[in-house]
């Protein structure tokens, strides 16, 4: 039997995700298949014509938004992980494994996108990946958090991954 006697490591990570979104016609939309048979991954709130997610326990993020046209899309697919694009294929919605509920949704955000993108006033979107118990080395090599900010009125978009 071999026994170590240098420094171990034991490096861990889990992925979060803070966003914020102000659209009373996303909110709604959201809201309106709350209860659908739809395998939601987080819980979101909706608090007048804010959404807020707030998820510091593994939440899988597969895309972030770098421009607000990408918000919808990527709060459907981080939310309950459906690919808005996939209603423009030949083989929708036979060749997908969605539920009956989720192509309902899918069919309905994609027939309103320009409405709902055009209703998002404010966005904050922060997600990563929190790691500890790693050296400077591995630490410096592993820049995963990645924040989007934008404000209709204030006319600022800006994405930055770090």
């Amino acid at each position: 039997m071999k026994i170590r006697t240098d420094f171990v490591t034991n490096s861990s990570s889990s992925s979060f995700g803070i966003i914020h979104i102000k659209s009373k016609a996303l909110g709604e939309f959201l809201e309106k298949y709350r209860n659908a048979d739809i395998p939601w991954t987080t819980d979101f709130i909706i608090d007048n014509d804010m959404i807020h997610i707030e998820d510091m326990d593994d939440i899988f993020v597969p895309k972030n938004p770098t421009h607000v046209e990408e918000v919808l899309f990527a709060l459907l697919d981080m939310l309950a992980g459906v690919n808005l694009e996939d209603v423009e294929s030949p083989g929708f919605p036979e060749n997908y494994d969605y539920s009956e509920e989720q192509v309902k949704m899918l069919l309905e955000a994609n027939e309103r996108v320009k409405e709902l993108t055009d209703s998002i006033k404010t966005v904050d979107w922060h997600t990563g990946i929190a790691e500890w118990g790693m050296d400077e080395e591995e630490d410096a090599e592993s820049g995963s958090d990645a924040i989007f900010r934008y404000d209709r009125e204030k006319k600022i978009s800006e994405y930055e991954m770090f």
